[in-house]
């Protein structure tokens, strides 16, 4: 008797696990592994390859001058070159300084600031490292950090999201640098 109690208590509990709907996946979209991202606030359109293997997003920066403010913060002067060839100076606080693993086995620090990343319609506020991506095919590479809370990824598709992003600014200028 009680090992049939036992047995029937294992099944319901199991039939719960396995029946219920998935949480985690109930909010998420799927986009393939390469799609176009909009970043900052005027919405600068790149290609991009989605990375879950990444766990934070990287860009690629040109004209990267660190420096520090009167408060002793540091911050971050760069350019972003979109597809279209839209240059866009920024100006950001770094939030910390990422180590990371070279393709020879040695290390190469880079500074990490957060960014705004849309893609299809969904925006949110990300660490970004600074890399010089000049050889790689895609100037942005989209992490787990951004990926996790809201998008699967499909490796069979690419460029399936269907909706760009909107500026948040209309200004010529992004946190003030022209």
């Amino acid at each position: 008797m009680l090992r049939s109690k036992t047995l029937m208590g294992a099944l319901v509990a199991a039939s719960v696990v396995f029946c219920a709907p998935s949480h985690a996946k109930q909010d998420k979209v799927t986009f393939g592994y390469l799609e176009t991202v909009y970043l900052g606030d005027l919405a600068l359109e790149m290609s991009a390859k989605l990375d879950s293997g990444a766990d934070f997003s990287s860009v690629y920066a040109r004209e990267i001058d660190l420096y520090r403010d009167d408060d002793d913060d540091e911050w971050v002067r760069f350019k972003l070159v979109g597809d279209d060839g839209r240059t866009i100076r920024f100006n950001k606080k770094v939030i910390r300084t990422a180590l990371i693993k070279t393709k020879t086995g040695g290390t190469v620090d880079r500074p990490v600031i957060s960014l705004r990343v849309c893609i299809n319609g969904l925006a949110a506020d990300t660490p970004v490292n600074l890399a010089d991506r000049s050889e790689f095919d895609h100037p942005f590479l989209v992490g787990r950090e951004y990926l996790a809370p809201r998008i699967l990824i499909d490796s069979g598709q690419s460029y399936t999201a269907e909706n760009e992003c909107d500026p948040v600014s209309s200004e010529d200028e992004e946190d003030g640098v022209s």
